[in-house]
């Protein structure tokens, strides 16, 4: 006899929302017929009493709230589909909160996933239940024949190990279905509706915006030609292009042109995303269309935010890729496309019918870039997504499918810089060079490591208008000091007279930061970042050739700090100590460089991993390549009681009468704020920092350096890697 739950007239997924009623909301017209199941079933097992009680009073904790899985055995006893698509729609209702596990585990932890007798307990409880519901009727709910298809399941997927090979179009489909449904679910869990069609965006505003900037021949024609090669059949693109062409605008403009509901706009650095976000965002403020940004450090103004907005409507939006146009990091793109967590894979429904802008292409890890174009090449079919690749220097993409937009030849008529090899003794040398350069010109010297920059920085500070740009510095302070930097060099454009300035780097100025020198010194390093920061020589077509300088290593642990990559360049560099190259023969260098990483550098890095859809693993490779383990993240008080007043904040959240989802999102809001001020140290330097560091109460393992530390922080040049640095200005203004 089947136990009935006689407890609820009417049966609930959300607070105050009835079960029937999400699921109509996410069902879409446009879902295949597996999305449709998928959706219609994920959430049965919330008919269990247990959950019921749960959903009435959510401070209740200690029921068994879990509905995941025996919801997807109800989905597994009613479907009608082949193996494949059976497996694919059991493995994303089961991982429909949680993160995505290798598919094999399902067949490994057998009594866990296929007949787990916890579950199977609630079994009639939710069969009943389901009768009272019309979406329901039809449905098979006899237990013995579930067990007899959970085996027979299990048993093809232990024999496919030998059998059967996936494919990356098989990843894609899964990830698709996996996306498609938690989106849904987020979407109308928050909102309350179906999903709604994104806008128009309109193109006219932005061509309006282009018109009104001050003319420049150069960035017009390739504007106009890239523009006059736009073709609605193709879906994969490269524009190639020297730096300083105004290729944000261009490629945007173009990317419009296909008229699709979003674009996603991907770059490699916090920095100029922020840069790219403020432009675009500038140009549609007085239209309802949403730019959002998304990064790790984006934070939500609490202030701003009224009763009907719910913190979480913003948030899942801005986190989601849900505006019109989404500005981006590369890495928020890598782990939608590759990752398997809940967080990364809600994006990968919104790049379908999307176009995907990817600037600085040359950012994607040269480990994974053949897997990257792939399935770029994939989604592009399968999902309707437009991919346009940018760069000045662009990586080799052995494919036919994709269609270069740009005028090529621009490169070989470009004469803006001279790259030389600098052959010196030693750093007193160099010094020299850079003091005879500096004493009359807006001088730029790359260095490959933070230790050298500052040093550098800490000879020279005293003699010119000095600047120091390194990665122990903190967003706020690397903003003011390109500030600083770009208004000093806008003025001695003008004034013959203004002093002259000089800015010692690492390679945090290589690509896109917007600035423009007379002259440059570049250590010796892989033959695309020679070239990049070439593109901040003379960059804006001054009627004196500029010059950069290669001299030899000064830092140590080059070939570290480069790898493979250094080794790659080696014969190319030689071939610099023999001549000097102009701008114009850059293109035939970059690509030979290129040419070199494809021929031994790059190959498809997951292939095993795909072939037996090992989603946890797969999210690991990428996540070892894209994350430097070996560092931690500090705080940099930016001033007095500043981290007490946070930790203040933390407890009031903490303690706040809010409904325990809201004071989660809120927390982590919070949390965010500190990233502005965060850098990622060295293990080795945060030891020896370790006396002087202090914890924040309420964060674990989260530590930082109280206000006013000058002996080891200064906002000129960060972190001191050497604290016998003479730098000891107060530090934070």
């Amino acid at each position: 006899m089947m136990k009935e739950s006689i407890l609820f007239d009417e049966f609930w997924s959300h607070p105050n929302k009835l079960l029937e009623n999400h699921i109509k909301n996410m069902i879409s017209p446009d879902d295949d017929e597996l999305g449709k199941q998928v959706k219609l079933y994920h959430d049965i097992a919330k008919l269990k009493n247990n959950f019921q009680i749960y959903i009435r009073d959510t401070s209740n904790d200690k029921l068994d709230k879990n509905h995941s899985l025996l919801s997807a055995y109800f989905f597994l006893l009613n479907s009608k589909f082949d193996e494949i698509p059976t497996l694919f729609g059991f493995l994303a209702i089961v991982s429909h909160h949680v993160d995505v596990v290798n598919l094999m585990t399902l067949a490994r932890e057998a009594n866990k996933f296929f007949k787990n007798q916890k579950e199977l307990e609630q079994w009639d409880e939710v069969a009943g239940a389901a009768k009272n519901i019309k979406i329901y009727s039809g449905l098979s709910t006899k237990k013995d024949e579930f067990l007899d298809r959970a085996e027979k399941l299990r048993q093809y997927l232990v024999l496919s190990q030998y059998r059967h090979k996936f494919t990356y179009e098989d990843f894609i489909n899964f990830k698709s279905l996996y996306s498609n449904l938690i989106y849904s679910d987020k979407f109308e869990a928050i909102f309350s509706m179906p999903k709604q069609e994104s806008k128009d965006i309109p193109i006219d505003v932005l061509e309006g915006d282009i018109q009104n900037l001050p003319p420049n021949k150069k960035r017009d024609a390739f504007r106009n030609f890239v523009l006059n090669n736009f073709d609605k059949e193709r879906k994969l693109f490269t524009l190639t292009a020297p730096t300083g062409y105004g290729k944000t605008l261009t490629a945007l403009n173009f990317a419009l042109k296909f008229n699709k509901p979003r674009i996603i706009y991907a770059l490699p650095f916090t920095s100029i995303i922020d840069q790219t976000y403020d432009i675009v965002a500038k140009i549609y403020k007085n239209s309802d269309i949403l730019v959002s940004k998304a990064h790790h450090k984006t934070t939500i103004c609490e202030e701003n935010l009224t009763k009907e907005d719910r913190y979480s409507k913003i948030k899942f939006l801005m986190e989601s890729f849900s505006g019109e146009i989404n500005v981006t990091t590369l890495y928020q793109l890598i782990f939608a496309l590759f990752g398997n967590k809940n967080k990364d894979n809600v994006k990968f429904n919104q790049l379908k019918n999307s176009v995907v802008i990817i600037d600085e292409a040359q950012a994607i890890p040269y480990n994974f870039r053949k897997d990257f174009i792939l399935l770029c090449e994939i989604i592009s079919q399968q999902l309707d997504t437009i991919f346009i690749f940018m760069s000045a220097t662009m990586p080799v993409i052995k494919s036919e499918n994709f269609k270069e937009i740009s005028n090529l030849e621009y490169f070989s008529k470009q004469d803006r810089y001279i790259i030389k090899w600098l052959d010196i003794g030693g750093e007193d040398e160099l010094l020299e060079k850079i003091c005879e350069a500096a004493s009359d010109k807006n001088t730029l010297v790359v260095v490959n490591t933070i230790k050298k920059a500052q040093e550098l920085f800490a000879k020279l500070r005293d003699k010119f208008n000095c600047f120091c740009l390194n990665g122990y510095m903190h967003d706020d302070h690397k903003r003011a000091t390109i500030e600083a930097v770009r208004c000093t060099i806008d003025k001695s454009k003008v004034d013959p007279l203004a002093s002259k300035i000089l800015l010692i780097s690492t390679q945090s100025i290589e690509a896109g930061v917007d600035l423009d020198f007379d002259v440059g010194f570049r250590e010796v390093s892989p033959i695309s970042s020679i070239i990049q920061t070439a593109g901040r020589v003379n960059r804006h077509f001054g009627a004196t050739r500029g010059e950069l300088y290669v001299f030899p290593e000064i830092s140590k642990f080059t070939n570290l700090i480069y790898g493979d990559l250094y080794k790659v360049s080696g014969a190319i560099l030689s071939d610099l100590k023999q001549k000097e190259v102009r701008e114009s023969e850059i293109l035939e260098i970059s690509n030979l460089y290129f040419q070199k990483i494809s021929n031994q550098l790059e190959n498809l890095h997951i292939k095993s991993e795909i072939e037996k859809l090992e989603f946890e693993n797969i999210n690991q490779k990428i996540e070892d390549i894209m994350n430097d383990n070996y560092k931690q993240t500090i705080i940099i008080e930016p001033k007095e009681n500043f981290i007490k007043d946070f930790e203040a904040k933390i407890f009031e959240i903490k303690n706040s009468p809010n409904e325990k989802f809201t004071i989660r999102d809120l927390f982590k809001n919070h949390i965010r704020k500190l990233s502005k001020f965060s850098i990622n140290v060295a293990l080795k330097d945060m030891n020896k920092l370790m006396p002087n560091l202090k914890q924040i109460n309420g964060l674990k393992d989260m530590f930082y350096l109280p206000f006013g530390s000058s002996y080891f922080y200064s906002a000129e040049c960060g972190l001191k890697k050497d604290t016998n640095l003479d730098i000891t200005d107060e530090v934070f203004d």
